[in-house]
């Protein structure tokens, strides 16, 4: 049997996985995984022939390496190359038991205390989650991942979602005179609020006063609010992609109307890169470090979109 075969019979006999349970194992969303995929080259997974991506084990231990370095404060852009010059992403000899990482220890640490239905416990774990990684780390390798594993509508994920609401609002609420003001608005309402509330507060870590909307205000009312309030950014935040119309007309419209800097944040960035950069918008990116900087840089006019 040539190499090709023995390839192909390898791959049958693995056990594979479709993109929503290596987003269950792993924390990271379907909207990421493809991002990583289609825009940095970082997973390869295979294909059925109706082009349904599936994932096989070592692919899920890619992922797990992919975001502790992402966790560590690596940017996205940078991970495939650490990653690829070799070791880091080897197996482990067939003797070495699987160690937990840090992050798995505090998820589970979480998970402890959400199962106890302990909040006193839960605040503590929060505060001394932030106490030794950065906010951007502790959301992306910790906080949302278990977020997403509980089961929605559990007294145990409505008891983390709002302890994450609240810490995340009180961190967007500190102002102080002075600073820029920026308006970040949530395009997709409640079915990703938390992910808003969290890039809002990485963007409030830049020295600025944040404000924040939930939903999507009419045009006018969004135009009146960035000037009324002195807003030198807005930023538009979704997740998923942006519908064609609002891209081509509501984006459009806002920059030729707008006094103050347009960008987008969330998954939309990796997803529709070249028509947001038609539509002459800033891609910011999704949860990590970057987004201080991308801050920074947009409010001093030197963003390189």
């Amino acid at each position: 049997m040539n190499e090709a075969a023995d390839g192909e019979q390898s791959i049958a006999l693995e056990t594979l996985y479709p993109i929503r349970e290596v987003s269950r194992l792993t924390g990271v969303n379907p909207i990421t995984l493809r991002a990583w995929e289609r825009r940095y080259g970082l997973l390869v997974p295979h294909r059925t022939d109706s082009g349904h991506r599936l994932y096989s084990q070592r692919d899920i231990e890619r992922v797990r390496t992919i975001t502790n370095w992402i966790a560590k404060g690596v940017a996205v852009s940078k991970v495939a190359s650490i990653i690829d010059r070799g070791g880091l992403d080897a197996p482990r000899p067939a003797a070495t038991p699987e160690v937990p990482t840090v992050l798995d220890q505090w998820q589970s640490s979480l998970e402890d205390a959400l199962g106890a239905f302990d909040l006193t416990l839960l605040e503590r774990r929060y505060e001394q989650l932030l106490a030794v990684m950065p906010l951007a780390s502790a959301l992306t390798g910790v906080l949302l991942p278990v977020l997403r594993r509980q089961r929605r509508g559990t007294s145990e994920s409505l008891l983390l979602d709002g302890v994450l609401r609240g810490r995340l609002l009180q961190r967007c609420a500190h102002r102080e005179e002075g600073r820029p003001s920026v308006l970040l608005v949530n395009l997709q309402g409640a079915e990703s609020e938390v992910e808003a509330l969290a890039t809002a507060a990485l963007i409030a870590d830049a020295q600025v006063n944040l404000g924040f909307l939930p939903a999507l205000p009419e045009l006018p009312s969004l135009l009146l609010a960035a000037e009324q309030s002195g807003c030198k950014l807005l930023v538009m935040f979704s997740e998923g992609p942006l519908e064609t119309a609002f891209l081509q007309r509501q984006l459009s419209a806002l920059n030729q109307h707008l006094e103050c800097e347009l960008a987008v944040a969330g998954g939309c960035c990796a997803l529709q890169t070249d028509a947001l950069a038609a539509a002459g918008v800033h891609c910011m990116g999704g949860l990590g470090q970057e987004l201080c900087a991308s801050t920074r840089l947009l409010l001093a006019g030197q963003f390189d979109s």
